[in-house]
């Protein structure tokens, strides 16, 4: 048997939230391992080529995202084409004495201009592109020159400007940043809920009955005086209905509940029943309707019956 000292609800709250903290704060180092093992970094930063002629740094860079500046674009006139969609414009240009191909977005480079001066585009590097040989051949064939000739001259990348923008990249990036989010925000509200108790959901449903400050300093001193064993969850006091619960924690004026009662809810796989789990419902004035699960049933019982005593008394 075990007292309950002051502050206990104040204590099992702060404790409660101090449990919750670990699943976001895992989920953030995950997300930090994430960004600095995988290319996700590439996509928000790119490595930015410092030159205008990034052939050789294109050979050593060890992202596969970029930020350059090519010179003197010319469009090949061939296309590639995904379900019969232009997805993008081939071109060429000559950096550093070696023949780059740049995959553009129509939207980049207007349909297939011819020539394009000066462009700073955000592209991924292709190594070892499967058209390679097909635009090599029909380069050659176009610049009156050999394959042989073109291919010794034309390293096998591809600077793919649709390849940086796919949907699903942005939808990765989507994805993260929205669970980091809401991670970062579920650790921020238990941190203030650790601090501030009368700032959890339980505090702030007193608020509908009086001042919850004093609501809850009274809840404490009643429960405080109350024995019971440390597997006991609930408890009715004189003017409380007090839930401390792996799940979630409840403080109900006993002058403002309706009613409660359980409520068993069959399982059933093709309708042959194989389990059964109980509810208790506790319903308040001011709409408060509560659910309290995984309680044993020999005290969702118990506390029936002593509310039921309490009320006809």
């Amino acid at each position: 048997m075990k007292t309950f000292q002051p502050a206990v609800i104040t204590h099992f709250i702060r404790r409660f939230y101090q449990k919750r903290l670990l699943i976001p704060i895992v989920y953030l180092l995950l997300l930090a391992v994430i960004w600095f093992t995988t290319p996700i970094a590439q996509l928000v930063f790119p490595h930015r080529l410092s030159s205008e002629t990034p052939v050789r740094q294109l050979r050593t860079a060890r992202s596969g995202y970029i930020l350059t500046t090519l010179t003197n674009l010319h469009f090949t006139g061939y296309t590639q084409k995904i379900l019969g969609y232009t997805n993008g414009y081939y071109y060429y240009t000559f950096q550093d004495d070696q023949c780059l191909f740049v995959l553009l977005a129509p939207a980049t480079c207007g349909s297939g201009t011819p020539d394009i001066e000066r462009l700073t585009v955000r592209v991924h590097v292709i190594r070892h592109f499967e058209e390679y040989d097909t635009l090599t051949q029909l380069l050659a064939e176009d610049l009156d020159w050999t394959a042989s000739g073109i291919r010794g001259r034309t390293p096998d990348y591809l600077l793919s400007e649709p390849g940086f923008h796919k949907l699903l990249s942005f939808l990765l990036l989507a994805c993260y940043f929205a669970t980091a989010t809401y991670a970062a925000y579920g650790i921020i509200l238990c941190v203030i809920r650790i601090i501030f108790p009368l700032l959890t959901p339980a505090c702030l449903r007193l608020r509908s009955y009086g001042d919850a400050a004093k609501l809850l300093t009274q809840a404490e001193k009643e429960i405080s005086t109350r024995f019971c064993s440390e597997e006991k969850t609930m408890f009715l006091t004189e003017n409380f209905f007090i839930a401390l619960t792996e799940e979630q924690v409840v403080i109900i004026p006993v002058g403002e509940i309706v009613e409660i009662h359980k409520r068993r809810t069959p399982h059933r796989f093709f309708r042959r029943l194989f389990s059964s789990s109980c509810t208790l419902h506790i319903i308040a004035e001011k709409h408060v309707h509560i659910q309290l699960q995984h309680v044993p049933e020999s005290d969702m019982d118990d506390l029936v019956h002593a509310f039921q005593a309490l009320r006809f008394s």
